[in-house]
């Protein structure tokens, strides 16, 4: 009867260790969706959720494999909490050492210095998208934004999700005159300047290893970065990370387009090589 017992309980075990599972795939997939769409603050709540109840939590469905906390800094990161998204992306770290986008995000977020907390009315990116989803026209969308301030910055990816939304070049230039009025334009210290290009240049090495590796070496590896423009792109920033200029704006959009190709590629890599073996099973 013991034995029964026991054999019962690590079924129970097993089917509560499964469900936990699938929740964590299902919060982590739909917290994925949010934020490409544009809505951090929807996506942090349910990367959190997951993090929370394993907070070991490895993101393996999309490639390379990261930390659930790599998630919860980009979330932090595309609402222009960079305080808090350095916080993330150091916890993603300490449970996962080659977690190379991690590392990537956390080198940008020092490349950005401490920003004082925008106004409490502040437009955040969600509320933006969502104006600019119900038709409201982008000039009174920069209207609205010029009485209550902005509380994010507008990167490669925020303003691709922006102009999907229907943003117009006008309100981008609003949005990032009201958000550079609003920050501190202070300069990052040496000292954190030498630990960002440090992070970014052992991100950058180690992503372009796992892309080289990927490419030459798996049966994937076929649909990863076809054109190179990711590769040549981590080669670029190789230098502009080495070079004086390694804060300038172009250098860190440059890096957030890694960051944001990357997702992308991941996703476009799948869909190519679903839609060959479909076209393979058809012959």
């Amino acid at each position: 009867m013991r034995r029964r017992g026991n054999f019962s309980y690590l079924i129970a075990l097993l089917l509560i260790t499964a469900c936990a599972s699938l929740q964590s795939q299902s919060d982590f997939s739909a917290g994925r969706r949010a934020l490409l769409r544009g809505e951090p603050d929807n996506a942090l709540s349910h990367f959190e959720r997951v993090a929370q109840a394993d907070p070991g939590f490895v993101v393996d469905s999309v490639q390379p494999p990261k930390s659930i906390w790599t998630y919860v800094g980009r979330s932090h990161y595309n609402s222009g909490r960079y305080d808090a998204a350095r916080s993330a992306f150091e916890k993603a770290l300490s449970h996962r050492s080659d977690d190379h986008v991690a590392r990537l995000y956390l080198g940008l977020t020092l490349l950005r210095p401490s920003s004082p907390p925008a106004p409490a009315t502040a437009f955040n990116l969600q509320e933006v998208i969502f104006a600019l989803r119900e038709g409201v026209e982008p000039k009174r969308v920069a209207t609205l934004a010029r009485g209550r301030g902005v509380a994010f910055d507008v990167t490669r990816e925020t303003e691709a999700q922006l102009r999907n939304a229907g943003a117009d070049d006008f309100l981008l230039t609003e949005l990032r005159s009201l958000r550079a009025a609003t920050t501190r334009q202070a300069k990052s210290g040496d000292a954190q300047r030498a630990q960002a290009a440090k992070e970014l240049t052992t991100a950058l090495s180690g992503l372009l290893e796992w892309l080289n590796y990927t490419v030459d070496a798996t049966p994937q590896g076929k649909f990863w970065d076809p054109s190179q423009a990711i590769r040549k792109q981590i080669q670029a920033s190789l230098k502009q990370v080495a070079s004086p200029a390694a804060e300038s704006e172009s250098t860190i959009s440059n890096l957030e387009w890694l960051g944001y190709s990357l997702e992308e590629e991941s996703d476009r890599a799948r869909r190519d090589e679903s839609a060959e073996r479909d076209r393979l099973f058809k012959r």
